[in-house]
């Protein structure tokens, strides 16, 4: 129980004793989830779930703030408690409300240095089929922060983790881009990791050209995404991370 909020440890031992959820609030809703799940109480965890649907997400101005603690929570729900309903809700959610996920993730990733292996993940998460928003941003990263120097641990985390085939797929345009990009920054790289990404890609690279165009266009012709109209100004705010990157060091930007 030390682990854990006095006020959320009140309000367990509560709903364990009345059947009710009355205290549950935004202020202890976290530590509550947990408690739920590492003592199994499954009705409670239900509750939890419904709380998070209408109070949690249950934006009042869509404002960043509110969208960035839903988001947390509903990551660390998935990746500490294997809990994925959250990231669910989350995302159906921002579709919902016609929140744009470009203008999020533009601004939840601009300190990317410093985002957590548990973040990053969640970006692709919300990101979904529309990979391109994630390498706008890592492109800029790459040139505009680390000066084509080459890769750090996130970029590279990044690109281990996101379906590069599914990017291909959607955007080969871009993910020839991107290709060409990793290719040169990897610079022969003879390091393990490094050159495993390399020839990955370039792999991927070599059977889009045999394979033709047609399996590519299939997916994203039908795709219709709306925030795709909006490349140049994407380009333009990702440039801020260089900007950001200072903010970053300052300890301005915690999330």
């Amino acid at each position: 129980m030390d682990d854990f909020s006095v006020e959320a440890v009140h309000c367990f031992v509560d709903a364990m004793y009345s059947g009710e959820s009355e205290m549950l609030e935004r202020v202890n809703f976290e530590d509550v989830n947990k408690m739920a799940h590492v003592f199994g109480v499954g009705w409670f965890i239900r509750k939890c779930l419904k709380f998070f649907k209408t109070n949690v997400l249950n934006f009042e101005n869509n404002s960043y703030e509110e969208i960035l603690f839903a988001c947390e929570i509903a990551s660390r729900a998935y990746f500490n408690l294997k809990q994925s309903k959250f990231v669910g809700l989350f995302v159906r959610n921002m579709t919902s409300r016609n929140i744009g996920k470009r203008v999020f993730l533009r601004k939840y990733m601009s300190n990317f240095a410093e985002l957590s292996k548990r973040q990053i993940s969640m970006s692709i998460q919300i990101a979904g089929r529309e990979l391109n928003i994630l390498f706008d941003c890592l492109v800029s990263y790459l040139t505009f922060v680390l000066k084509y120097t080459g890769f750090d641990e996130n970029s590279l985390y990044l690109l281990e983790q996101v379906d590069m085939r599914l990017f291909q797929q959607r955007y080969p345009d871009q993910f020839v881009e991107v290709v060409d990009l990793i290719t040169e920054l990897s610079g022969g790289s003879e390091g393990g990791q490094v050159k495993e990404l390399v020839e990955k890609v370039v792999k991927l690279k070599n059977e889009g050209v045999a394979g033709g165009s047609d399996e590519v266009l299939e997916d994203s012709q039908c795709s219709g995404d709306s925030e795709e109209s909006d490349d140049e100004d994407v380009q333009e705010g990702c440039r801020h991370i260089a900007i950001q990157t200072d903010e970053v060091k300052t300890g301005k930007w915690n999330v």
